[in-house]
């Protein structure tokens, strides 16, 4: 299917003009950027994230209403939305805030109505008609191995710990206690992380510089790979910078927030585009079989493969994270490698091939050295 498709393309339409597909659309991504700006994540602009697990059904009514409540006591740029969470089987609600706000009370208090009790740990509770024994708080941490702090007031033993078994803490107080008792056992729904200003600052920081540090030493190693012949070296990094300006241009298009999990996206897309782009540059620099447009072709089969199986799956990640679990992290990082392999075809099949091929028609005219 794909043989001699180089040089059928290239017979109507001059590969030098195929060669300028990536950098005008660059270009305009630059354009984007500057116009849109970047949105960036709470761990890089300071605010506050909150995570609520809970069996209760939210509707749209119910989440509008609950931001109101939030932008009522004062934070800003209140953002909400609810998923599942596979690992508990329950919903998961989930705000963030621009605002840096950890009075626990008041979140409680707007939170509750909506998703009923909050609890950042286990929390057990039982009914006695008298006081436990004065040793029970030590003798349950030797028989569950883990700290528990124990309370009594009012007829009712309360145990806060991390990680709680509601069978084998039954078993555990029965024996202690010296009758059966029934627990009722609450387990960790709610979390809630700030960052400030100054810390997401450092964080922004420093997440831009590790972009630019993994440019620098990837540059440096694809230098030497090809016995430091400047085009092809040139030719890769060109395409790693293109997908990479094209990512975030799509970042800023679809308002995905630039954020830890992001960037991480983004040196992974560094990565890969490296990887095929050295890939094609040793099919067609190295390899002697054949003329340069039946390496490119034997190339593209490989390449296509890899991003092909690779935008399928990230594909399936994106529809499970945008529809089923809702979780935010997943969708953004498979949309950014999404939009980032969207844009490395064009970089490696139509730019990075135009300049290998000017390359190498140079090189045998003796334009370059050999």
């Amino acid at each position: 299917m794909l043989d001699g498709w180089y040089a059928n393309i290239t017979k109507k339409i001059d590969y030098r003009k195929l060669a300028m597909v990536t950098p005008i659309l660059t270009i305009i991504m630059v354009f984007v950027i500057l116009t849109n700006g970047l949105v960036y994540g709470i761990e890089f602009m300071g605010g506050t994230w909150m995570d609520v697990l809970t069996d209760r059904e939210l509707t749209p009514a119910q989440l509008t209403s609950l931001k109101g409540d939030f932008e009522s006591v004062g934070l800003n740029d209140v953002k909400v939305s609810v998923g599942y969470d596979i690992n508990t089987n329950h919903n998961k609600l989930t705000v963030q805030t621009t605002s840096v706000f950890e009075d626990k009370e008041t979140v409680a208090k707007v939170l509750s109505p909506y998703v009923g009790e909050l609890t950042e740990f286990d929390t057990a509770r039982v009914n006695l008609d008298s006081n436990p024994p004065a040793s029970l708080s030590d003798n349950l941490v030797k028989r569950l191995r883990y700290g528990v702090d124990v309370t009594y007031e009012d007829g009712v033993l309360e145990l806060v710990s991390l990680n709680l078994e509601q069978e084998e803490l039954e078993s555990a107080l029965s024996y202690y206690l010296g009758k059966d008792v029934k627990v009722d056992l609450l387990k960790k729904n709610f979390n809630l992380r700030s960052v400030g200003p100054t810390l997401g600052d450092t964080f922004r920081t420093q997440g831009i510089t590790a972009l630019f540090i993994s440019f620098f030493f990837m540059s440096i190693v694809v230098y030497f790979a090809f016995k430091m012949e400047i085009v092809p070296a040139i030719a890769v990094i060109q395409a790693a910078v293109c997908d990479m300006i094209i990512a975030l241009g799509g970042m800023s298009l679809f308002g995905i927030p630039l954020e830890p999990a992001t960037i991480a996206a983004l040196l992974m897309l560094i990565g890969y585009s490296v990887d095929t782009d050295i890939m094609l540059t040793s099919r067609t620099i190295k390899d002697r079989r054949g003329n340069f447009d039946e390496q490119v072709e034997d190339a593209l089969k490989t390449g296509l493969t890899m991003t092909g199986t690779t935008l399928a799956v990230l594909m399936v990640i994106f529809i499970m994270s945008t529809t089923l679990t809702q979780i935010s992290t997943w969708a953004n990082i498979s949309a950014v490698l999404i939009i980032g392999l969207f844009g490395d075809l064009p970089a490696t099949w139509f730019t990075n091939v135009g300049i290998l091929k000017w390359y190498t028609e140079k090189k045998n005219s003796g334009g370059f050295a050999k």
